[in-house]
């Protein structure tokens, strides 16, 4: 204890020095508080964002629909196991114990003509019950209501817009069917999706599973399942699972993939993720050089002080562990101003958001699913995590200083002083 006052009491000796020290670890604390909510909120919305509106947590489709999937075809759909149909085999994977959910859906590709220009689109067939009671198709409809049945539309509001519609008007489709044959359909506009994605609001409608199922010949069939657990956590053994339902019904030319793995984008986010640990331990260690050059000046201005401690009998030992103490001191102060600055701020991002003119342009032109917005992820973890990482990488920087001064001989300090 008397170590720890000696070391407290040091702080004060030059106030400034000891300032500047603590607000740079505050500053990098800060930081990294700040990035990895940053990433963590940014990863949130990626994922959830796929996983809602393309994958699932797993998505069954077949071999070859995966492999043509940029062209939408018609003739590799899901037909359920030894053709008994897509409705039996989704009642299968429903009864699988690690199975929340599913919602299986059927996508297309659409064109309009308007005022003599070709907009293309993509049609995706929804049912209307599973996506009422799960999906998120319903809560982001702006205007009017989902489409229940017949020749109803929901139209993205980018695509509306595009097509120059409103609410309730008719617009009429071409498209191709399963006999490659093209037909053409009047639908009626009932809703208006509004995600905030450009992706999905200049380029998508929603129709009713059963209307889709019709006009493009494809009876109790499915381009898709997309299958949800109980969490993001479980995928992989939900996978598992489900590959075992497929092989046990002869399922040999389904595939079952995790979110992750049926988008290359998704499993970048994850290595990046992952690969900014690295970052943030630098980023400390960027304001522990600020530590270690304040107690470097220390020990040089206590070379006389430190020779008369250990003239009269202090040990080496205690001399080390009262400047690891004094780093130590400064390194938690520094921690704990940042945690209280980095959590404030996160807090106040993951309840209004984070918006940045020149990321929102970059979302804008980008090809995958990303909202210009992004609200930080607030989270105790990140704050412990955070302080906890910064208190030691700061205190075993403090090492070697504190061993400098430990073995500084007691005669050479005394007569240095001297001279």
């Amino acid at each position: 204890m008397q170590l720890v006052k000696i070391a407290w009491r040091n702080l004060t000796r030059n106030k400034m020095r000891t300032f500047i020290a603590v607000a740079a670890i505050a500053a990098v604390v800060t930081i990294v508080i700040f990035s990895r909510a940053f990433m963590s909120g940014a990863t949130e919305t990626i994922f959830g964002l796929y996983i809602d509106n393309n994958y699932g947590h797993v998505r069954v489709t077949t071999e070859e629909y995966n492999i043509r999937e940029t062209i939408l075809p018609l003739d590799y759909t899901i037909t359920g196991f030894n053709q008994g149909g897509a409705e039996e085999m989704d009642e299968l994977i429903n009864q699988v114990e690690a199975v929340n959910y599913t919602v299986p859906r059927i996508r297309f590709g659409s064109m309009a003509s308007i005022d003599g220009e070709l907009i293309r689109m993509l049609g995706v067939g929804v049912d209307y019950d599973r996506e009422s009671t799960h999906g998120v198709i319903p809560d982001e409809i702006t205007e009017g209501r989902m489409a229940e049945s017949g020749n109803e539309i929901v139209v993205g509001i980018g695509l509306l817009e595009e097509i120059n519609r409103e609410l309730n008007d008719t617009v009429t489709l071409m498209f191709s069917d399963s006999y490659q044959s093209l037909q053409g359909r009047t639908f009626e506009i009932v809703g208006i999706r509004d995600t905030g994605v450009n992706d999905l609001d200049d380029n998508f409608f929603y129709l009713p599973l059963a209307t889709a199922q019709d006009m493009l010949y494809l009876d109790d069939q499915y381009s898709e399942i997309m299958i949800f657990g109980n969490s993001i956590a479980d995928t992989t053994e939900l996978k598992a699972d489900i590959e075992t339902l497929l092989a046990e019904h002869g399922g040999d030319n389904y595939l079952a993939q995790t979110f992750r793995e049926a988008n290359p984008i998704i499993e970048t986010f994850d290595e990046v993720y992952d690969m900014m640990n690295f970052v943030y331990i630098l980023f400390i260690l960027m304001g522990t050089i600020v530590i270690i050059s304040v107690l470097t000046m220390i020990v040089r201005e206590r070379t006389s002080e430190i020779g008369m401690l250990s003239a009269l009998g202090l040990k080496a030992g205690d001399i080390m562990k009262i400047f690891i103490l004094e780093g130590g001191f400064m390194g938690i102060i520094g921690s704990i101003l940042g945690v209280v600055t980095g959590g404030l701020i996160t807090y106040y991002y993951s309840i209004n958001g984070l918006y940045v003119e020149e990321f929102a342009n970059t979302v804008a032109e980008a090809d995958f699913l990303m909202e210009p917005v992004f609200h930080l992820s607030f989270s105790l973890e990140n704050l412990i995590f955070s302080f906890i990482l910064s208190t030691i990488i700061v205190t075993l920087a403090c090492f070697y200083p504190a061993f400098k001064a430990a073995k500084m001989d007691p005669a050479e300090a005394i007569h240095h002083v001297e001279e």
